[in-house]
């Protein structure tokens, strides 16, 4: 057992023979002093003691002055320490038993030599009961947390209170979310958001007939082509709905490999399926891709005739777009058009997330009434009583003390609301050398797993299943990690929670002095993947990548073990997502999660380029990136294009890898071959050697 040891002058004889004891046992024992019968004063002894345990998960610590009282009451006031001067033996054991005490503090004049080292032997052999016992020391930890946070959060109520949020922010007053540096000059145009659940209102009867129209033309499917916030509360809602009886199964395309784009081809019956084409700006290069692949199939099946194979066809973007133009031209059957002060990433309540809900048969008045809720409730002006403005001022307060991995915990039925909350608060918070790390996806694990740069979200559906074991969550609660709690009474709630977090994300944002709607590196890489594609029409050829390494290469090993605390790991898959490679990448992750104690995401390209691209790119350069790329084994081309999905897929891994280097991100790009299961094995247990 590692022990950590300290003692005031009056506890330094005895602290000295219980060392030498201690150490005798096997016990790995690291002394604090002091080094004398020098007077001295026990409370700094205690606080060097108390934080080295608090920060060494499952190490305790031995105290020695007078009475043990002294240095009993100054480590307890350490967040996370239980500290207890005992009388007896029993009461040793009984601390550890039933309140799983973790410093003991004894008092050097007032007990016998011979009692200390039973007392002192009886501790460190007893372990903890656990049950009843579990669940009081993690109300204990709480109550610690708790008051730790609400004076942490109480400065930053302050703050917004000088910014006059939330009643500026509902005034579109942009000041209240410019920063300090005055790059906030679009914001003013950018908050159409705040009143789509009243707006959308007016858009209901319209989305409705359509939904009815195209369920009794005899369409099943929607393949909805999109990327990031586009798609994303789309896909959340099809995934935790599903379609009701006799209206169409929406499915989400946002993977350019070649494979992803086969696989959908062949799943769907070309007669029964609608193309969401959603592009907020019309130009998305992924989406136009996608578009001229399925609108060539649907032409050829209507033997050129566009105006029957515009029927399959639905555009949803800002007017007078090229999109928007495009759509015109072609007869799609309908054209929605975004609000032009809505950008993509808030526009989860906007015709994005709302037409595809409505194919699937969803009471979209429903869901907009929850979100209504939700908006009136973010008027509250006391923070305390507004639940988005709570949330944001938290998430923002912990992560500017280094808490800044937003780590998701949800009820399996909501699991795909994660990575809806990932984009937004990815893209809105990451840039200017700062953000938040959205944690989505990651397992639950034991404490030690965890450093103390975790703030554990808690999503719960009521009467659903629990979103970890409880044990688990008890265990982090009582190492002292903060755990907030949200709970939706049913699915349709996801509407006032769509809403809660765009309030809270644009809070934090405001609090950490960033543009929550400018997206400088996002808009870079766009360019930057204009310009190779450029390039390639001219050579017919994309650059080598450089430094690329096997799945083997113990190369792997030393770039992930050069992690450091407060670093993530982010992992990119450039190949096509599917249940065994979600296995393999989810053994990965926690593999490195619990070896190198970092807080780990994972997404597949060009996705998660979309969701947290930003926040790799512009953010505190504390991410350690792996890019894992396969062959692309059966091509498919992109109509009117020279290149192909397979040399647009490597295009924009190749922009990504660049981007991370030229900021100085630490990146290794593996190339997992023909066949990327088999490169996942490997990978994986190549990483077996981590941490060894």
């Amino acid at each position: 057992m590692k022990i950590y040891t300290g003692c005031d002058h009056a506890g330094f004889a005895l602290r000295n023979k219980l060392v030498d004891r201690m150490r005798n046992q096997g016990h790995e024992v690291v002394d604090f002093g002091t080094n004398s019968e020098a007077a001295c004063d026990y409370p700094e002894f205690a606080a060097m003691v108390a934080s080295a345990v608090r920060s060494d998960v499952g190490s305790v610590g031995v105290l020695v002055c007078a009475t043990g009282h002294g240095t009993a009451i100054a480590a307890g006031k350490v967040r996370g320490i239980r500290a207890f001067a005992p009388s007896s033996v029993e009461a040793a054991r009984l601390s550890r038993f039933d309140n799983n005490t973790n410093v003991l503090c004894l008092g050097g004049r007032i007990l016998a030599e011979s009692d200390v080292f039973e007392i002192v032997d009886t501790w460190l052999s007893t372990g903890f009961a656990g049950g009843r016992h579990g669940r009081r020391i993690a109300k204990i930890a709480a109550m610690e947390t708790t008051a730790a946070l609400n004076f942490l959060v109480e400065g930053e109520y302050l703050r917004l209170a000088a910014k006059g949020i939330p009643a500026s922010l509902w005034a579109k007053d942009a000041s209240a979310l410019a920063p300090a540096s005055g790059a906030g000059a679009c914001i003013g145009d950018k908050l159409g958001w705040l009143n789509a659940p009243n707006d959308m209102e007016r858009e209901l009867a319209g989305i409705t007939v359509f939904a009815e129209q195209v369920r009794k033309a005899g369409f099943r499917r929607a393949v909805l082509l999109g990327m990031g916030g586009s798609a994303l509360a789309a896909e959340v809602l099809a995934r935790v709905f599903g379609p009701a009886a006799g209206w169409l199964n929406v499915f989400v395309l946002d993977c350019t490999d070649p494979a992803a784009v086969m696989a959908v081809e062949t799943s769907i019956d070309l007669d029964r399926t609608l193309f969401l084409v959603a592009s907020k700006s019309g130009t998305t290069p992924e989406v136009c891709a996608f578009e001229r692949y399925f609108w060539a199939k649907v032409l050829r099946r209507w033997a050129g005739d566009t105006s029957k194979a515009g029927q399959h066809f639905v555009a949803i973007t800002d007017a007078g777009t090229e999109l928007d133009k495009r759509a015109a031209a072609n007869h799609y059957r309908c054209v929605f058009n975004n609000a032009p002060d809505i950008s993509s990433r808030f526009s989860a309540l906007a015709s994005f997330g709302l037409v595809p809900a409505a194919l699937m048969g969803m009471d979209i008045s429903r869901l907009l009434a929850r979100a209504k809720t939700m908006v009136a409730a973010c008027r509250e002006a006391l923070p305390t009583q507004n639940p988005s403005v709570a949330l944001g001022t938290l998430i923002a307060a912990l992560a500017t003390v280094g808490r800044d991995k937003l780590t998701l915990f949800l009820s399996p039925e909501l699991a795909p609301l994660g990575a809806w909350i990932e984009q937004l608060v990815a893209g809105a918070t990451g840039k200017q050398g700062r953000g938040i790390v959205p944690v989505e996806g990651e397992p639950p694990g034991a404490p030690s797993s965890y450093r103390s740069d975790r703030l554990f979200i808690v999503v719960r559906l009521r009467g659903g299943t629990p979103p970890a074991p409880a044990e688990q969550l008890e265990a982090i609660t009582t190492a002292g990690h903060p755990v907030h709690d949200i709970e939706l009474g049913d699915k349709y709630d996801l509407g006032a929670e769509f809403f809660r977090w765009e309030f809270a994300t644009a809070v934090a944002a405001s609090l950490l002095e960033v543009n929550p709607f400018d997206e400088p590196e996002t808009v870079e890489a766009g360019q930057a993947t204009t310009r190779l594609l450029e390039g390639y029409r001219q050579t017919g050829q994309l650059p080598t990548p450089p430094g690329v390494v096997a799945p083997a290469d113990a190369a792997i090993v030393r770039h992930l073990a050069a992690a450091k605390p407060g670093d993530y790991l982010a992992i990119a898959a450039l190949f096509q997502p599917t249940p065994e490679r979600d296995r393999l990448l989810g053994a990965i992750r926690t593999l490195c999660r619990d070896r190198l104690r970092v807080a780990t995401t994972m997404g597949y390209a060009p996705r998660c380029l979309h969701v947290a691209g930003q926040l790799h790119q512009g953010g505190a350069g504390t991410g350690i990136f792996l890019q894992l790329g396969a062959s692309v084994v059966a091509d498919l081309p992109i109509p009117d294009e020279p290149f192909t999905f397979g040399v647009l897929r490597d295009a924009q891994g190749l922009v990504s890898l660049e981007a991370l280097r030229a900021r100085g991100r630490r990146v290794l790009r593996v190339d997992c071959g023909r066949d990327p299961d088999a490169g996942l094995a490997t990978l994986l247990e190549t990483l077996g050697a981590l941490g060894q």
